[in-house]
C-alpha cells in the first residue's frame, strides 16, 4: 500500500510539473537582431520563488542557437526551449551558464542531449558539486522538486580565468570570457561580436541589490575591467533590464561594493561586531536598490569575516 501511494504521489508530481511547464509563457524581447531575452522577476529565493528570477535568453545564428542561462527549474528551461522553437528550428548547439547560482542553471536539463554542448568557467563543475545538496533542499522546499529531479548538467567545454573562447553559430561569433573570483569563482560573460551585445550574468545587477558569493576585492577589480570594455553597445545584466547606459550601471554596482567594503572596514576598526555592522553598513545605498535589506545583510555576512582577517 505504501509503495502504491509513493508511486501515485510521484505520478501526480510529474503530471503537475508537465502541466505547469506547458502553461508557462516567457515574455521574450528581441533586444538586438537575433538576440532574445526574458527578464526574471525581482524576487528572493523564498516561498514566492518559482525559478524565474534571473534573465535568460538565446542568440540565433545562421546555422545554430546558443542559450545563455536556463532559469531555476526544469519547468522554466522547458518554457525557454519552447520559446526558442517558436522562433527557429535551428539546432541548439550551445548552452552557456554565466555562473553556478541555482536560478541560472536548473533549466539545463531541458536541453540535455548529445548534440548540445554546455559551456562554463573551469570552476563551474566543482561549484555545482559543492552546492548540490543545498540546492536540492531549496528546490524541494520551494519548487516541490524531488531530489532525483534536481538535475545538474555540468559544462563539457571549459574556459579558464582571464581567457576567452570564440564559438561560431554561423555568420555569427560569440566570445565567452572567464574571470578571476568576483561575484563567484566561476563567472563568465558572453559577447555577441556582431551586435556588440554583452551578457554580463551576475557581474551586473540593475535595480536589484547586487550580491556577492566570491571575493569583494576581485569583484571590484572585475567591474573596473568591464567598465573599460570597448565595442560594447548593449549589456544584459543577470537581473534587471538590458541597458545601453552600461558603464553607468557597472559604476553603480562598483560604488555599492566599495561603500560596503569601506563601511565594513570602519565597523571592524571601531570594534563593532557583525550584528552591529548589519545595522549600519552601506545604509546610504538603501534607497537605490530593490530587496536591499535582505540582500545587503547577506553581503555583510559574506564579506565581514573575510575583511576581519585582513
Amino acid at each position: 500500500m505504501k509503495k502504491k501511494l509513493t508511486l501515485l504521489l510521484f505520478f501526480l508530481t510529474f503530471l503537475t510539473q508537465n502541466i505547469l511547464a506547458s502553461s508557462v509563457q516567457l515574455n521574450l524581447i528581441e533586444i538586438a537582431s537575433g538576440i532574445f531575452v526574458h527578464q526574471g522577476e525581482h524576487l528572493d529565493v523564498d516561498e514566492s520563488y518559482q525559478g524565474d528570477i534571473c534573465n535568460i535568453g538565446f542568440i540565433i545564428g545562421k546555422d545554430s542557437v546558443a542559450v545563455i542561462d536556463t532559469g531555476g527549474s526544469l519547468m522554466i528551461g522547458e518554457a525557454l526551449k519552447k520559446s526558442i522553437r517558436e522562433k527557429t528550428s535551428l539546432p541548439i548547439k550551445y548552452v552557456i551558464n554565466t555562473h553556478v547560482h541555482l536560478d541560472h542553471i536548473y533549466g539545463n536539463a531541458a536541453f540535455n542531449n548529445p548534440n548540445t554542448k554546455f559551456i562554463g568557467h573551469k570552476n563551474l563543475t566543482q561549484a555545482m558539486k559543492f552546492r548540490k545538496g543545498f540546492y536540492e533542499t531549496l528546490n524541494l522546499r520551494y519548487l516541490n522538486t524531488p531530489i532525483e529531479k534536481s538535475i545538474q548538467i555540468p559544462p563539457s567545454i571549459l574556459v579558464k580565468e582571464n581567457e576567452s573562447k570564440v564559438f561560431d553559430l554561423g555568420e555569427r561569433k560569440i566570445r565567452v570570457s572567464a574571470y578571476e573570483t568576483a561575484h563567484t569563482d566561476n563567472d563568465v560573460t558572453i559577447t555577441d561580436i556582431k551586435t556588440g551585445t554583452l551578457w554580463a550574468g551576475d557581474l551586473l545587477f540593475i535595480d536589484r541589490t547586487p550580491t556577492i558569493d566570491g571575493d569583494i576585492h576581485g569583484f571590484i577589480d572585475v567591474l573596473a575591467q568591464l567598465i573599460s570594455l570597448e565595442n560594447i553597445n548593449l549589456v544584459i545584466p543577470g537581473h534587471g533590464p538590458p541597458t545601453k547606459n552600461w558603464q553607468k550601471a557597472f559604476k553603480k554596482v562598483k560604488n555599492y561594493f566599495v561603500i560596503l567594503r569601506d563601511d565594513i572596514r570602519n565597523s571592524i576598526s571601531e570594534d563593532q561586531g557583525l550584528r552591529e555592522a548589519m545595522e549600519t553598513v552601506a545604509r546610504s545605498e538603501s534607497k537605490k536598490w530593490l530587496l536591499f535589506d535582505v540582500q545587503n545583510a547577506r553581503n555583510i555576512n559574506q564579506v565581514y569575516p573575510k575583511l576581519e582577517w585582513e
